[in-house]
């Protein structure tokens, strides 16, 4: 009866192809440099720092392709550009007045008493900065609109529907 028995097979871990082992590679790669990556975006400070190079790069560098891929000529490109890196500057946040913010906020804060009447000042004064702010971008955005022709802005309102969650970027 022992002749009966028959050797069951066991199973074995897949053997990792060049290919798997590649992706693995490059996928913790990927996830160090992203990691590190946001690390330093996170730590880096404020706009005249490393972020606020980076976030001035990013952005000429989506500009440059988002007008690329709707087809603006050269003239449209740099005009666009220009008032790009005009709105950025205008609206970048200042780090003196964000450092002046936090201050009086910590200062209301510990206060003996809570003065609801300087808080609701600062927030009111915090508003008008934003709406300010967004007013700029809204006529840099009208302007650079007027910058492209009509089937541009077409192809552009397009490539906007096709950014966000769920989409993929190139």
């Amino acid at each position: 009866m022992a002749n009966d028995l028959v050797p069951v097979p066991q199973p074995q871990a897949p053997k990792r192809t060049s290919w798997t082992r590649t992706l693995v590679i490059a996928g913790t790669t990927a996830a160090v440099l992203i990691g590190a990556g946001a690390y330093a975006f996170a730590s880096a400070g404020g706009p005249g720092g490393w972020h606020g190079r980076f976030m001035r790069d990013f952005i000429e560098y989506r500009v440059d392709k988002t007008l690329t891929g709707i087809g603006a000529n050269d003239e449209q490109k740099d005009r666009i550009k220009a008032l790009v890196k005009t709105t950025m500057d205008e609206v970048r946040p200042n780090r003196a007045e964000r450092r002046a913010m936090r201050e009086e906020v910590m200062k209301l804060l510990e206060a003996p008493t809570i003065d609801r009447e300087a808080i609701e000042k600062l927030r009111a004064e915090r508003i008008a900065e934003m709406d300010a702010k967004s007013k700029v971008v809204a006529k840099a955005v009208a302007d650079a609109a007027e910058i492209l022709t009509q089937d541009q802005r077409k192809k552009l309102v397009e490539e906007f529907a096709n950014f966000g969650p769920g989409h993929h970027h190139d």
